[in-house]
């Protein structure tokens, strides 16, 4: 345990490793049934779906936002400007000349 102990200093001292490294190293040689680091892959890809799923709730808010406020209010302007056609409209007859 010495051993590495000292190997773990030369490390951190030389710069090969920060120390933050050398106190997580460290621990696990002194308390090898505990976990070191909180930081696993497991956890950042947790992180990674979770992000996604905000990601995608806001992404879907928005686009309701934007379908309810200028697209639909759009949709109905364009309607009111075709003008009426069919059976019981009243025009104006069509001459040729």
């Amino acid at each position: 345990m010495a051993d590495e102990l000292g190997k773990l200093e030369r490390l951190r001292q030389s710069g090969a490793l920060s120390n933050a490294e050398f106190e997580a190293a460290k621990r696990r040689v002194l308390e090898p049934g505990s976990p070191a680091e909180d930081n696993t892959i497991g956890r950042a890809a947790n992180r990674y779906v979770s992000f996604q799923m905000i990601a995608g709730v806001i992404g879907l808010i928005v686009f309701l936002v934007f379908l309810f406020t200028v697209f639909l209010p759009m949709m109905n302007r364009t309607t009111d400007l075709i003008p009426p056609s069919g059976p019981g409209i009243n025009r104006a007859p069509v001459t040729f000349p």
